[in-house]
């Protein structure tokens, strides 16, 4: 064994310096990969002309099949190797699956993560026992996927776009890290998401469905109902909400029977028996998630039952210790997230894209304000964007009725104006131009809303994420402000990146290491 004992004062500044340079490698060969994951986003003039394309065979599953295939992953290997746990839904998948994650990771069982979009580093999409995975870890497995499926491809374009290859991706890393069970987020829908690949999980869940995605997925909850349903496979148990939406719980219902799927509504939270009779703290802090994360003790207890070869047919309502923990420590940042940058400045971030999540954000923020009020006197600042063909006003006029915020921001997902191709925020789908005026869209469907309701509040939309925040942080000197940033995940993930220097992983500093290496 090597005696780290014997080494020169000389020999341990040689070795650190050689671990920074190593470091510095490593983030210099992911940014490359980040840069060539970057080069398979739909360009928006694509992306327009495939919109005149609706109605056109869907081949999403079948060319997701055929990526797997080059990849080195044939469907019988991922229908024997990955035990999954398939998600989908309009409001609340990507919570619950966290909430199932964490719950079976304190179980002991080692877990994989597969969701979007990510708010700040791509790695956070494929994540290990609760973690995104390393620069190195992502950079080598970026690469093996890539290069295998480049030597394979038939002519230039055959190359999958970004979120089929980031599937692709997670498939070949959550079978070769060898884990236990995977959870994994539906992209779009459900009926043709290339997940949909998955023919074997364990156990689906549904969660609360919402008008969304309307162009792709129908413009009535029913036949967004259909689409999601699309993941019910037969014989294989699913988990539901109640209170779905206009006719869409028998929609799902209908399909689960076509199917031969055995569906389960799962219980109220409150009919839960607590350790010692005490109702746990959810680790997200919102009374929505309350239903979401009773989905997700009914999916991770029916994946440890059927995994112990126990009956599945009874739904749990005993929790035990472990869930209870499992439920207390998740994390799941940008979602009823509260970050406290000083005493007179508090951010409150969720991102909700449904007039419903609205509502239900705009209630949080209300309580969970009332809670970090410090003086009599705050200013209450709303920082909004939404992206696609969603209706701003819609989206808007819970905001507006509730009278609450004197000062209006609107703002594209753009951090600065210095943005390159190689930063995991980069959006190639929609153009600066288009952002701008999506932003000037939502100030003037404000001002509309105001109008109708006399509300007395000051409009500005921002050219950028970097001088709203300016804005909020020089008002911050005058009063305690507090700021509620909603709408597009993507806007939340931008203002996360901007106020922490990462959310998933403490990274090293290199140039401030080398500093103080060069003061020894």
């Amino acid at each position: 064994m090597f005696n780290f004992m014997h080494l020169t004062c000389k020999s341990v500044y040689a070795l650190k310096i050689y671990t920074l340079i190593m470091l510095e490698n490593i983030q210099k060969m992911f940014l490359d990969a980040v840069s060539a994951l970057n080069s398979l986003q739909t360009n928006a003039s694509v992306l327009q002309q495939s919109k005149k394309r609706i109605g056109q065979p869907n081949t999403n599953v079948e060319d997701t099949r055929k990526y797997l295939q080059r990849s080195g992953i044939s469907q019988d290997t991922l229908d024997s190797c990955l035990s999954a746990i398939h998600v989908a839904g309009t409001k609340g998948k990507g919570s619950t699956c966290a909430f199932t994650e964490s719950i079976l990771r304190h179980h002991g069982l080692k877990t994989g993560f597969y969701s979007s979009p990510h708010l700040v580093a791509v790695r956070e999409r494929i994540r290990i026992n609760g973690k995104p995975l390393s620069m190195e870890k992502f950079t080598h497995y970026f690469w093996d996927v890539y290069n295998n499926l480049a030597l394979k491809k038939e002519c230039d374009s055959d190359m999958p776009p970004y979120f089929k290859f980031l599937t692709v991706m997670a498939f070949n890393v959550f079978i070769k890290e060898k884990v236990d069970v995977a959870l994994i987020e539906v992209g779009i829908g459900g009926e043709l998401d290339c997940t949909n690949v998955i023919r074997k999980p364990v156990v689906v869940g549904i969660t609360s469905l919402g008008l969304d995605h309307t162009t792709l997925l129908g413009n009535t909850v029913e036949l967004i109902a259909w689409q999601k349903a699309g993941i019910l496979k037969e014989g294989v148990p699913a988990f539901t909400v109640h209170n779905q939406p206009g006719d869409s719980l028998n929609v799902i219902r209908q399909r689960a029977e076509k199917i031969k799927c055995p569906l389960y509504l799962a219980p109220a939270f409150e009919d839960y028996k607590w350790p010692n009779g005490e109702k746990p703290v959810l680790g997200l802090d919102s009374n929505v998630q309350k239903l979401n994360a009773s989905i997700a003790i009914q999916l991770a207890h029916t994946w440890l039952k059927i995994k112990n070869g126990l009956p599945y047919e009874k739904r749990t309502l005993a929790i035990p210790e472990l869930t209870a923990k499992g439920l207390l420590n998740v994390s799941w940042p940008g979602r009823a997230q509260t970050l406290i940058q000083s005493p007179q400045l508090k951010i409150f971030l969720d991102g909700a894209h449904t007039t419903e999540s609205i509502e239900n954000c705009l209630a949080w923020f209300q309580v969970a304000s009332e809670k970090q009020t410090s003086s009599g006197n705050v200013t209450k600042v709303l920082i909004f964007n939404s992206t696609g063909e969603r209706d701003p006003s819609n989206l808007l006029r819970p905001l507006s009725n509730a009278k609450v915020f004197s000062k209006v921001i609107f703002c594209p997902n753009i951090v600065s104006s210095k943005e390159n191709q190689k930063t995991d925020q980069s959006n190639f789908m929609v153009t600066e131009e288009q952002q701008l005026k999506r932003a000037c869209a939502h100030l003037t469907a404000w001002n509309l809303l105001k109008d109708e309701s006399d509300e007395k509040c000051d409009t500005q939309a921002f050219h950028c994420i970097n001088d709203a925040l300016a804005f909020v942080q020089n008002l911050s000197t005058l009063s305690e402000v507090h700021v509620l940033v909603t709408g597009s995940l993507h806007l939340v993930g931008c203002v996360l990146g901007k106020l922490e220097e990462t959310i998933v992983e403490e990274e090293i500093d290199t140039n401030q290491e080398v500093a103080k290496l060069q003061q020894l």
